[in-house]
């Protein structure tokens, strides 16, 4: 008869991948994996297969979990508002603890290395696209954002902000310079 597990699954995965997100793939070792899901080494391999397949479990977490922001966004605001909250809140949280988007993260280390793992990490990028494509589609309803490209256009040309801005405020830029650059891209998109 086989022994039953004597951890919780998902709250391994969510360590691991705050681990991960805190070090980056390649700088976490097995023995940082073990002591944030307080697994042994044998355990671990047994559960997951390894620290790449447990690397990929917790990418699909951060997915899950509204990896790319697009959770901070709130249908009950106008459109434009609800992108300055996406941005100003990866911009504030990145500015706090430094980790950035683990999606960006990933493809930044690992493209040309592991384009299978960048692959994965891209996908957490898909429903952010749609959220911001369906906030610029919303606003032109409204009158409030521009109708001269299209919207997926400047959902991305947000996107690429947003990005941009989380690695600003990961190396340590001023919070203010940071959201006068978000008002800049809000008003970028005004009508």
């Amino acid at each position: 008869m086989a022994r039953p597990r004597k951890f919780d699954t998902e709250a391994a995965i969510d360590a691991a991948m705050n681990t991960f997100w805190t070090k980056g793939y390649t700088a976490t070792s097995t023995d940082d994996l073990a002591e944030s899901t307080g697994m042994l080494r044998g355990s671990l391999y047994n559960a997951f297969g390894g620290k790449r397949q447990l690397f990929e479990l917790a990418l699909r977490r951060y997915r899950e979990g509204g990896a790319g922001g697009d959770r901070a966004m709130s249908d009950d605001q106008p459109p434009l508002e609800r992108i300055r909250q996406l941005l100003r809140t990866g911009v504030d949280r990145t500015a706090t603890d430094h980790r950035g988007c683990l999606a960006v993260n990933t493809v930044t280390e690992l493209a040309l290395r592991e384009p299978e793992l960048a692959e994965l990490a891209r996908q957490a990028f898909v429903p952010l696209e749609a959220r911001l494509t369906a906030a610029v589609e919303d606003g032109r309803l409204r009158g409030e954002i521009r109708s001269d490209r299209p919207a997926r256009v400047l959902a991305r040309q947000v996107m690429a902000a947003f990005h941009g801005l989380l690695l600003q405020a990961k190396a340590g830029f001023e919070s203010e310079s940071l959201h006068a650059t978000i008002d800049a891209v809000v008003d970028d998109l005004r009508s």
